[in-house]
């Protein structure tokens, strides 16, 4: 039973052994220009797994994340996909979870624009659905001229157009509103 355990751990790492060396030798046979080339002409860099932090007064402000994203140098902007939004801090919404299918990440406008089943939560449990938002770092707004649906424990409201102080913990729809408030908070 020893020489058997043993003889399978050989097997094993020898096989590990194996793969390692045809991945590495699959990747010196690659041309660096075949992998440029595969890049749509308008990207400049394309990474898997961004996380960008923004800080301010040496505390993070807010953190954003996409399973992918392509950086343009030209338009100065980021094309994301599959997109986390984290604010901390957010006045009296507490920290906010913004996810969304789709995004674009202006860094120096510190703009973030996200489409696609957005869905922001905020500690208190106040869950926003929208198909389209913008958050403006810089002002610490969140805007929308979509439809908004908004769910907490003690009322649902439902409008169009967003218009959120993300510091301020203020939050306005612009019009079709329609609101219930409970009695009592939902389980």
């Amino acid at each position: 039973m020893f020489n058997l355990r043993r003889l399978l751990a050989i097997s094993i790492v020898v096989a590990v052994m194996a793969l390692g060396g045809a991945i590495c030798w699959h990747l010196l046979q690659q041309d660096p220009l075949e992998v440029f080339e595969a890049l749509p002409e308008q990207v400049d860099l394309s990474l898997e797994k961004l996380h960008y932090t923004q800080n301010e007064d040496g505390k993070r402000s807010w953190t954003l994340d996409a399973d992918t994203a392509e950086y343009q140098r030209g338009e100065g902007q980021a094309v994301l996909d599959a997109v986390q939004l984290i604010m901390y801090e957010a006045g009296q919404f507490g920290e906010l979870k913004l996810t969304a299918e789709h995004g674009l990440f202006l860094q120096e406008q510190q703009q973030v624009d996200v489409w696609g089943d957005v869905v922001v939560v905020t500690s208190k449990g106040d869950h926003l659905y929208t198909e389209r938002l913008r958050y403006d770092g810089q002002e610490s707004l969140l805007t929308s001229d979509e439809k908004v649906h908004l769910v907490s424990p003690r009322m649902e409201l439902v409008g169009t157009g967003l218009w959120a102080d993300v510091e301020l913990g203020q939050l306005r729809l612009k019009k079709d509103i329609w609101m219930m408030l409970l009695p009592e908070e939902r389980k």
